[in-house]
This record gives structure tokens, sequence and C-alpha cells, in this order.
């Protein structure tokens, strides 16, 4: 039985965005009028003063040429002071913006791990450990906050299901696991919705496919799954192993890397386990 109730459409709080005066035409009309005022002003005043200046000289049709140029040359440096400033209070703005999306998921991350006793930290250790190892596969650093987030959300489906399944003090039987494995199809249904985040939803839809094609919930098989969901399943696991569970307690290492190893090719991409295992290698020699 699906227990997940579906997205209720948002009421629209906000006016008709065409009844509102973008705020981007509004900054180019500022300049406009402002660049058209100081134009006529100039006009002006510089030509009355000229001939004031040089009554009856063949000079001042020198000058008049000139002080077009100089109007010119002043008013081009002005605008791009005022456009520069402008894109850099967006720019800032923006960033702050995506500051404030990002503490908002890592909230709803720790509210996930909370409901489930031997999960602390698990979505941060996670998403800090794949961002290292999307590194060290080389992969685009544009790409990075976005696995990260990806990696940060991945359990975000367990919010459809139940607590007694979460908290359940064992493996589960067949009853329990068809209501788990419905998390990655509920992680689509809310994350598909939210523009930010829709790049980030191939680590949460997939990261329980297996190299094999034996995984959930399509059944997709070596290159077909997503990279970055192949490099988040060998981190889940292997956080999942070295972890205390209330039914178990953690492997250490070494058993843990040998678990990840025995799963290359059938679980997990080769390839992947290969760099996660120099990875490994490398934060061991630097910790030691």
């Amino acid at each position: 039985m699906n227990t997940y109730t579906p997205r209720v459409p948002i009421p629209e709080l906000h006016a008709p965005r065409q009844a509102l005066v973008p705020r981007h035409f509004d900054f180019a009309a500022k300049i406009a009028a402002i660049y058209l005022l100081a134009s006529i002003l100039w006009i002006i005043s510089s030509d009355r003063l000229v001939d004031w200046m040089l009554p009856h000289s063949d000079f001042a049709t020198w000058v008049h040429s000139a002080k077009g140029l100089v109007f010119v040359s002043i008013s081009a440096v002005v605008l791009f002071l005022a456009v520069h400033l402008y894109i850099k209070k967006l720019a800032s703005s923006a960033e702050q913006l995506e500051q404030a999306w990002d503490e908002s998921l890592l909230g709803w991350a720790m509210a996930m791990d909370a409901r489930e006793p031997d999960m602390a930290q698990h979505s941060q250790r996670v998403a800090s450990l794949t961002v290292m190892l999307a590194r060290a596969m080389n992969v685009s650093a544009s790409d990075l906050p976005t696995i990260y987030r990806g990696a940060l959300l991945h359990d975000i489906g367990k919010i459809g299901v139940p607590d007694a399944v979460l908290q359940f003090p064992g493996p589960l039987d067949e009853e329990q696991w068809v209501l788990m494995r419905q998390h990655p199809e509920i992680a689509m249904s809310i994350l598909a919705p939210i523009a930010f985040l829709k790049d980030a939803m191939e680590i949460p839809y997939c990261h329980h496919e297996r190299w094999d094609g034996t995984g959930y919930p399509q059944g997709l098989r070596g290159q077909e799954i997503p990279l970055w969901a192949r490099m988040f399943a060998v981190i889940d696991v292997f956080d999942a192993l070295t972890s205390e569970r209330i039914y178990r307690p953690a492997l250490p290492m070494p058993e843990a890397l040998a678990h990840i190893r025995a799963g290359s090719g059938t679980h997990f991409d080769p390839t992947v386990v290969d760099a996660f295992d120099r990875l490994m290698q490398d934060l061991q020699v630097q910790i030691h």
C-alpha cells in the first residue's frame, strides 16, 4: 500500500507576473532617463558656455566637436560603472539566495536523518564524501554543488515511508521492502517540480540501481545509470557499513572496503570502485 500523499497544488500568492514591472526594465528606464536628462543639460549649457567664451571664433567649431567626444567618453564610463555595479549587486543577491537554499536543504536532510536513530549526520557525511570522489574522478567543478545537493537529499523520499519501517530493529520483510522501495519515486515526485533541484534528482532517484541491472526503481544496467548515482551508490553503502546500526556494529574500514571491492561489476561500477579505492588510500595516508 502506498502511504505517500500526492502533492497539493500551491496557491498563487503573488501578483500576476505580467502586472509587475520587471526590475531589469525598471533599472534600464532609470538609466535611460538619467542619460537623456544629462545629455540635454550638457548640450544646452555647454553650447551657451562656448558661445559666451569664444564669440565669433573659428576655434569654437573645434571646441563644439571636442566637447561632444568628451561627453560620449564620460557617459560611456559612467554607464559601464552603473551596469557593472548593478550586475555585481545581482550576483551578490544570487549568491545569498543560493546559500539560503543550501542551508534550507541541510536542515531538510538533518530532519530526515533524525527520523532514524542510527542515521545522525549520515546525509552530511555521504554528501561531503561524494563531492570528494567526484573531484577525484575529474567531474567538472561546476557540477559539484548539484552533486552535493543530490547526495544531501538522497533519502528525501523516505518522507513517505512509515516510521515503523524506517525504525524497524532488524532486516525488513517483503511487505516492508515494498514500502521502502517506493522512496526513490517519492523523491522524484517531491523534487521534480522544484526547478532549482531538477539537475540534482539523479542521485535521489537512481542511487539504488545496480551495475548488473538488479536494482530499483527502473532496473537500469551499467552506464544506463547516471554517473553521479553510480558514484553515490558506493559512498552510501560504504557509510552504511562503517556506521553502527541497531541490529549490528559498524564494520572496520578494511572490511568495509573489501565489501565494496567484492561488489565491483555486480552492485557497483568497477571504474567508480577503483577511484573510490584510490581516494580512501589517499585519505588514510593524509590521516596518518
